[in-house]
């Protein structure tokens, strides 16, 4: 069994099947889901990422252990996060973004009822590269390392939206395509 077939709803199961006089065949499958759920790491969780680019790249990091975060892990979740369109220039994102990324990556795979991949479609700008975009505002907090744009496949832009409205960590800004989050103010708006 894989980390990707291996579900919440899939650990209940096998869990009311141990205590649930289930037949021999249902106690090794419930066995065996117990054992993979151990093994393999989970994709998401509040302390790991699971980000893909629209150029087909992808990550996967757990940034966050025991003593807090993972300076390495921050570090290569900040350069994937990196501006594609301006020489791949990169800053230090910061890492609570990274907190409330995972947050509502989290809550939206448990609905969805497996781990939900999250797309960037833009993570840090440089200042030429924001100033060329039409509708970006002059201080984004891209420009700082602490926003994101996201979309997740099969949903819309409001369930991310909503997701994020359940932290209020910072700012929800909600377009078209995609869905703005940020580490700044709290605060909403629909663009």
């Amino acid at each position: 069994m894989t980390a990707s077939t291996f579900t919440r709803r899939a650990a209940c199961a096998g869990a009311a099947a141990l205590f649930a006089g289930a037949s021999p065949i249902e106690r090794a499958f419930a066995a065996e889901a117990a054992r993979a759920a151990v093994a393999e790491p989970a994709r998401v969780g509040r302390d790991r990422l699971w980000l893909r680019r629209t150029t087909g790249a992808e990550v996967e990091a757990r940034f966050r252990g025991a003593d807090g975060f993972d300076a390495a892990q921050v570090l290569m979740l900040s350069w994937f996060m990196r501006d594609l369109v301006d020489a791949d220039r990169a800053v230090w994102i910061e890492p609570r973004l990274f907190d409330l990324v995972a947050a509502v990556q989290s809550g939206m795979s448990l609905v969805h009822g497996g781990p939900l991949p999250l797309v960037l479609l833009s993570g840090y700008r440089t200042p030429a590269h924001n100033a060329a975009l039409e509708g970006a505002a002059r201080n984004s907090m891209h420009l700082y390392g602490y926003a994101a744009d996201l979309r997740a496949p099969g949903y819309s832009p409001r369930a991310i939206a909503l997701a994020a409205s359940f932290f209020a960590r910072g700012g929800i800004g909600l377009y078209d395509g995609f869905t703005h989050l940020d580490v700044w103010k709290v605060r909403t708006w629909a663009g």
